[in-house]
């Protein structure tokens, strides 16, 4: 608490506190057999080794306080005003343990802005904004994940801003940091799964550690909401399989990305380019996924299935190489398939899958087999089926 809330340049004496609390009101000092030193006396610390006394506040005004949360807000506020006028009295009300607010966990913290840093994970979890003092993933499986801390940990996480390449936990020498077995999909890497399944946001807080872009310089800050868009494995940079996930912040717009949206051709895009400005957008061919699904008269190429709405045929087109970094597959008809909401999603989580001879496996606790439908007209490229494969290869099935 002293290093939190000290100054930036101070170097905390707890001894001196300890003993200088004892001239306060309501203090009391216990286990000692000589008189306590003066905080300042050179010998105060060897004083506190031989004693090992014993301090804290009177005890009927310590009962008192933790009977009466009332009486703790008020004595919060008091010191808010008179010590730490610099600081949130929300967030020293947290540190007091009597939030103003109930907080599940999930979503944005009411007692938390974006941007607020934080100097220590310890106060970072007492504020409940990542509550693990270690793991860089607060979640589980069946809930989701609340939130994550990217901070230059692994080193195959990306960062670009409002769209994060995230290395999921697991596999890492603690010693050497470097990666050195693979990765499971369990625990907090299974939590994003749910959570890219679910499209609840999860929080995202960066370490002084990360890119230097994007990070803080010291400490760490709370940066926001973020959805989990995509989630896929692969071999990393030291050649171990590790689970990657891309976060997007939540209500990031780029105004320019739409324009060029509606100004693209109906080739679609080799490439698809970035055109930065606060934040980073895919540029789309909307044209190409509308020409897929019309030549397909809007039924699914798995199973057939042609949705019929008052406004017409509605069908996915999905993309088989995903767009964006790290994959930059193309916005162009060979690589989007034509699906049904169903299959879109089945195939997006890796439990479709599409083999070269245009079979194709729908996974899970009843597999089943179905034969690709084609057209002359839409061709699909086989070097984008056996990226998709390679990605998902390692998808583990969980026990019902």
């Amino acid at each position: 608490m002293l290093t939190e809330y000290d100054t930036v340049d101070a170097h905390p004496t707890p001894e001196s506190t300890f003993l200088e609390l004892r001239r306060f009101p309501f203090w009391e000092i216990f286990g000692t057999n000589d008189e306590a030193p003066d905080s300042r006396d050179p010998d105060a610390v060897t004083w506190l080794t031989e004693q090992t006394p014993e301090g804290g506040l009177e005890t009927s005004l310590h009962e008192q306080l933790a009977s009466d949360k009332g009486l703790c807000r008020d004595a919060v506020k008091l010191l808010h005003e008179q010590y730490f006028q610099d600081h949130r009295l929300d967030l020293l009300l947290l540190e007091a343990g009597i939030p103003g607010e109930e907080f599940d966990g999930f979503g944005a913290p009411p007692h938390v802005r974006v941007g607020d840093t934080f100097k220590r994970r310890r106060t970072l979890a007492r504020a409940r904004v990542h509550r693990p003092t270690m793991a860089g993933i607060c979640g589980t499986r069946a809930s989701g994940a609340e939130s994550i801390v990217v901070s230059g940990g692994y080193e195959d996480d990306e960062d670009f801003g409002d769209e994060i390449i995230y290395t999921g936990q697991g596999g890492r020498d603690e010693k050497t940091k470097e990666q050195c077995k693979d990765q499971e999909l369990t625990l907090g890497n299974a939590a994003l799964v749910t959570s890219y399944s679910t499209g609840a946001p999860v929080r995202v807080i960066r370490g002084s550690g990360g890119d230097s872009q994007h990070s803080p310089a010291t400490g760490l800050r709370y940066d926001g909401l973020y959805r989990v868009e995509e989630y896929w494995s692969q071999r990393g940079k030291s050649n171990f399989l590790v689970w990657r996930y891309r976060l997007r912040a939540i209500g990031s717009v780029d105004k320019q990305a739409a324009t060029n949206i509606a100004r693209s051709f109906p080739t679609g895009n080799a490439t698809p380019g970035r055109k930065e400005t606060s934040t980073q957008r895919i540029i789309r061919s909307t044209k190409v996924a509308d020409y897929v699904k019309k030549i397909h008269a809007y039924a699914c190429q798995v199973c057939g299935l042609r949705i019929e709405t008052p406004t017409g045929a509605y069908a996915e087109a999905a993309h088989i190489k995903p767009l964006g970094h790290p994959h930059n597959g193309p916005d162009e008809i060979d690589n989007v398939l034509c699906l049904c909401p169903n299959h879109h999603t089945a195939f997006d989580f890796g439990m479709l899958i599409i083999n070269d001879d245009r079979s194709v496996t729908q996974r899970g606790s009843e597999p089943r087999t179905y034969q690709l439908r084609e057209t002359s007209g839409h061709v699909i490229n086989a070097k984008y089926l056996a990226y998709h494969r390679d990605h998902h290869e390692h998808i583990n099935i969980p026990a019902e």
